[in-house]
């Protein structure tokens, strides 16, 4: 399948990064948002957690798509809004769009903090998505953060008894402290996450108190020393490079890796450094697929505000 290939204009990796999440973008849906108006919401009450997300059923699916977003996005993000609905569009499917635990409007369903290594409880709900929504197929599309989980859920997926038949990891860390120190890098990146965080911890705090010792989140002005605070007081992790250890996509991950995985990602992406997928390719059931240009999470083509990563996994789904 031809690559990402943007206009000339569309070329610069921050314009991508930016488009990616940008609600302009959703003007392509003015006319018709089917898989919002059709969807209904689901609360998943699982034995970890209690999480929540959209479904949008189909009459006799052939197949089930379960979408996970990045970090402090949402079941709502451009991103999933748009491959939603290119999905219903083009395919009989069910579509589900889950919220992890503290995004979106989930701050109150657990009283313990969102953290990168609750892998347990995302294994869990794709589980029960798939009690709930039964298909003959199911497919796991993630997004950044969400990327790097459907990878682990694929891994565990043999030894929790999930059935997977594809999943797409689009901009997925996969050394997540090498993440953190590009973003840290640049001002641009770092004050909008930050920012996007507190935002969320505000929400914790206000339906959560006992989580914090007080407001300090706020008046921290790093992403690494705000991770070292929470971390550490509400994990069992006591450092935070043994934190970011935790979801390290290393080579004992890939290879309990039975299902395809396809892990699409940009050379130009300024947040995931291009040489932590070094040890990818080659390795068995995955299909690394490589770009010049999209930025992270963006692969715009045009600007008409179409992905490659929707026809993607059109394609191949």
């Amino acid at each position: 399948m031809p690559t990402c290939k943007p206009s000339i204009k569309l070329k610069n990796k921050h314009l991508q990064s930016f488009l990616a999440s940008s609600k302009i973008r959703l003007l392509r849906l003015l006319k018709s948002n089917t898989v919002k108006a059709l969807s209904k919401k689901v609360q998943l009450n699982l034995k970890s957690a209690v999480l929540e997300g959209y479904v949008t059923k189909r009459d006799k699916p052939e197949k089930l798509y379960i979408l996970l977003h990045g970090w402090e996005g949402s079941a709502q993000s451009t991103y999933i809004q748009l491959l939603a609905n290119e999905l219903y569009k083009n395919k009989r499917a069910t579509i589900f769009r889950l919220n992890f635990r503290d995004h979106g409007d989930t701050h109150h369903l657990n009283k313990e903090l969102f953290h990168s290594c609750r892998l347990d409880e995302v294994c869990e709900a794709v589980k029960k998505i798939k009690e709930l929504y039964p298909c003959k197929e199911t497919y796991v599309c993630g997004f950044s953060l969400g990327g790097n989980f459907a990878i682990r859920v694929a891994s565990k997926a043999q030894e929790k008894a999930i059935n997977i038949t594809k999943v797409f990891a689009i901009s997925p860390p996969i050394n997540p402290k090498n993440s953190m120190l590009a973003i840290e890098k640049s001002s641009l990146y770092s004050r909008y996450f930050l920012r996007k965080w507190q935002k969320s911890l505000e929400k914790k705090y206000k339906t959560h108190p006992e989580n914090f010792d007080n407001n300090q989140y706020k008046e921290i002005k790093s992403l690494d020393k705000l991770t070292e605070l929470l971390i550490i007081k509400n994990t069992d992790y006591n450092t935070t490079d043994e934190y970011f250890q935790g979801y390290e996509i290393n080579t004992q991950v890939l290879q309990n890796i039975k299902a395809e995985t396809h892990i699409l990602m940009a050379k130009d992406d300024p947040v995931i450094p291009f040489s932590d997928f070094a040890g990818i390719e080659g390795q068995k059931h995955i299909v690394l697929k490589t770009t010049d240009y999209g930025g992270h999470c963006g692969f715009i083509t045009s600007w008409r505000m179409h992905s490659w990563v929707e026809k993607y996994i059109i394609n191949n789904s």
